[in-house]
């Protein structure tokens, strides 16, 4: 019994790291809800594999789509549910990342949502009165973060 809470305490210490390591590197984190149970979380970050603003689409707390604005050649996003492949935009800078992220988001979020796994996720109808007000809010923040962080300078 000993050896089995002693596995579960570790496991729990991992996940903990994991958890807080996903945290550390999103900085400037805000939540925009777009209506009940469908939300955008905006925030910037430096990775070894870019640096940038960045979007999430989330439905029931799980993530559906990620941007990330990292300029060129190193901007992509995310597409649940093949979340580990990237899909690399054709926009050279950061800014124009912003805007296809938004022409993305406008044309095709109904559809990515209709095509996960999970029953309550597929029935969302984006409200999309409230889904316009709610992308401009985000890109305005994307931007802002585009324009503000010392460490995005060079992306813009």
């Amino acid at each position: 019994m000993k050896r089995f809470l002693k596995k579960i305490l570790v496991k729990l210490r991992i996940l903990d790291r994991q958890s807080n390591h996903k945290e550390s590197i999103r900085k400037d984190v805000e939540v925009i809800p777009v209506q009940p149970n469908l939300e955008f979380v905006v925030y910037w970050k430096v990775l070894e594999v870019g640096k940038g603003p960045a979007l999430i689409l989330k439905a029931y707390g799980k993530e559906i789509l990620k941007f990330d604005c990292f300029g060129k050649n190193d901007g992509h996003f995310h597409a649940a549910p093949d979340y580990g492949k990237r899909i690399f935009f054709e926009e050279q800078t950061a800014s124009a990342q912003i805007e296809q992220t938004e022409s993305e988001l406008k044309a095709n979020a109904q559809f990515y949502l209709e095509s996960q796994e999970e029953v309550r996720i597929r029935k969302i109808k984006i409200d999309q009165e409230n889904f316009k007000t709610a992308i401009d809010v985000a890109k305005k923040k994307l931007n802002h973060f585009l324009q503000t962080i010392p460490e995005l300078e060079e992306i813009r």
